[in-house]
């Protein structure tokens, strides 16, 4: 097999290292390139372990002269090799060129498969059992990260712990009612919700509930009657996420309506965890509330419950506080048509 430069694995070469496969006493191979062919140079066999073998590595190569050692590692299956390309700052520019174009011809014509790792080294200080050991550790640690990279690390570690967005099978059976969490409701939260569906169509009605995540468990904050959208604004948590349900008695079009609008508040400095836990939770909150008969008219997500006034709501709604134009233009006179100019004479 020829590489980029032409220059191809010997027969004898090929042969050798299937041996060493099968017979598991060789330890390291030397193979220099001469009159253009890649060439078994010399072979050493297994004294001890690899880091053992590995302190006499250095003492079979020479200063100015690249070569490339194959070494077997001490790994089941025991046919896993380390591949180094040794190639000194101090070599001429035409064997380094020549060195650097065959590296990947040799892999292939010895199978790539067997080769776990592969190290480039310009001095023989590269070639030590420490230097090794800080390869196999640099290798071991964790890639650099952007910022963006880290912040989607942590989100997916939220979702698993919260239990959220995770394939678990086709199999698995989902309570649809419960949501993806299946977050337990305390029992004046579930109340309160449920109040929502007799509220007093004159007087408006709110209900703040948080996420309680020791247990596990959707948890009343506040309930309120009678407040306006201001007064529920300054009522939301600011530090944290929460759900606020409104019954809201207000005029669409001249005519007297209440609507149930459910807020899902959202701070930007609420932590990762706790977005994940709240988001999941505003489908299941919405069909719970629909299935006790209560009659969310909108549903809307904000980061700044100081969004919250009666132009924001009608908004939502799609509501318009003033009476239709086919009502408003009733008694009104028709259009007269100008009079022409006077007849000349």
């Amino acid at each position: 097999m020829s590489s980029v430069s032409g220059i191809a694995a010997t027969p004898e070469l090929v042969s050798a290292f299937a041996d060493a496969i099968r017979n598991d006493d060789v330890r390291v191979f030397k193979i220099s390139i001469v009159n253009e062919t890649l060439v078994n140079d010399q072979t050493w066999p297994k004294s001890g372990d690899l880091m053992h073998d590995f302190e006499r590595i250095q003492t079979y190569v020479e200063d100015n002269v690249p070569a490339y050692l194959l070494v077997r590692l001490d790994t089941t299956p025991t046919s896993e090799w380390l591949a180094i390309s040794y190639v000194p700052d101090t070599a001429k520019v035409r064997d380094k060129m020549l060195y650097a174009s065959t590296q990947s011809a040799l892999k292939k014509a010895l199978g790539d498969s067997r080769f776990k790792d592969s190290i480039f080294a310009t001095s023989k200080d590269d070639l030590t059992p420490d230097s090794y050991a800080a390869h196999l550790q640099h290798m071991a640690a964790p890639k650099p990260r952007s910022a963006r990279e880290a912040e989607m690390e942590n989100i997916r570690m939220a979702e698993r712990e919260a239990g959220t967005n995770t394939y678990e099978g086709m199999r698995v059976k989902r309570s649809h009612v419960a949501g993806a969490m299946g977050l337990k409701w305390a029992q004046d939260a579930e109340d309160a919700v449920k109040s929502l569906k007799d509220a007093d169509s004159s007087e408006s009605s709110f209900v703040l509930l948080s996420v309680d995540p020791e247990v596990e468990e959707l948890i009343l904050a506040k309930t309120s009657k009678g407040v306006t959208p201001k007064e529920v604004a300054s009522s939301i948590f600011t530090d944290a996420p929460s759900f606020t349900l409104y019954s809201w008695p207000h005029l669409n079009n001249g005519e007297e309506t209440t609507s149930v609008v459910l807020i899902y508040t959202c701070p930007p400095t609420s932590l990762i965890k706790q977005k994940m836990v709240y988001s999941a939770q505003v489908n299941m909150l919405v069909h719970t509330a629909k299935g006790w008969g209560v009659p969310i008219a909108r549903r809307t997500e904000i980061s700044d419950p100081q969004e919250i006034n009666d132009e924001f709501l009608m908004q939502e709604l799609g509501h318009s506080p003033e009476a239709s134009s086919t009502s408003a233009s009733a008694g009104r006179t028709a259009f007269a048509k100008p009079r022409g100019p006077p007849r000349r004479k």
